[in-house]
Parts: C-alpha cells; structure tokens; sequence
C-alpha cells in the first residue's frame, strides 16, 4: 500500500513537471511561430522592393494597420538589426538569403519543438494509464 502511494506522488510530480515543460513549449511555439510570420512578410516586402524606383511612392507601415505615404529613397540597400541598437546596410539580394537562412533555423526550431510536445504529450498519456492501474489494483 505504501509502495503504491509512493508511486501514484512520482507520478503525480512527473505529470506536474512535464505539464509546465508542455506550457514552456507551447509557449516557445507561438513566438516561434509569429517570428516565422514576421519573416515571411519580411521576405514578401523585400521581393516587391526589387521593382520599385526610386522616388516610388509607398505606404510605411506604422503599426496596428495604419501606414504612411512615404518615398523611396535607396531601393538597393536595407537596414538591417543585427542586436538591440546595432544595425548593418545590406543589399537586397544579401538580407533575403540572410533571411531565408533564419527562416529555415526557425522552421527547424519549430519542428523540434513540436516533436517534443508530442513526446510529452505521449508521456503524460503512459503516466495517467499507470496511474489508473495502480489506482485499480488498490480498489
């Protein structure tokens, strides 16, 4: 009977554990997940800035859906945030395969961490089926 309770607390301490890693990487997923976003959109608006003139007139994005008409000044050259108040200029050509490298880490990053929720999803299934048994036994 001890050796059963014994078993249901580790259980239980398991299942709590691997309940917070499963909030950790849900987590991790989302801003996972809207950093790919971000890329995306990124990488759509670099494509479309390869035709544009200069002195073109554009919408800037301001945030929250609102923009601002602005004109085009330098269409071969972006810049880049390389760490908090660090920028570099880059051509076009070079912050799309810069781009195009991080997105591939980040899809990589997601799948990783997808593969790992299901494992602990499956984890936690194997421990309440333990956890029944032992409960069963003790009826």
């Amino acid at each position: 009977m001890a050796g059963e309770e014994e078993a249901i607390r580790r259980l239980s301490s398991e299942l709590n554990y691997l309940n917070e890693q499963s909030k950790v990487l849900s987590n991790n997923l989302s801003l996972l997940s809207s950093h790919r976003n971000e890329i995306g959109m990124s990488l759509v608006t670099l494509e479309g800035l390869k035709d544009v003139k200069e002195g073109n007139e554009v919408l800037i994005p301001i945030g929250a859906g609102n923009f601002v008409k602005g004109k085009i000044g330098d269409t071969k050259n972006i810049i880049t945030t390389l760490a908090r108040e660090v920028t570099m200029e880059r051509t076009i050509e070079e912050t799309i395969t810069k781009l195009t490298e991080t997105l591939k880490e980040v899809e990589k990053n997601i799948g990783q961490n997808e593969a790992t929720l299901q494992n602990i999803g499956a984890r936690m299934e194997q421990i309440e089926r333990q956890a029944e048994e032992i409960m069963q036994k003790k009826q």
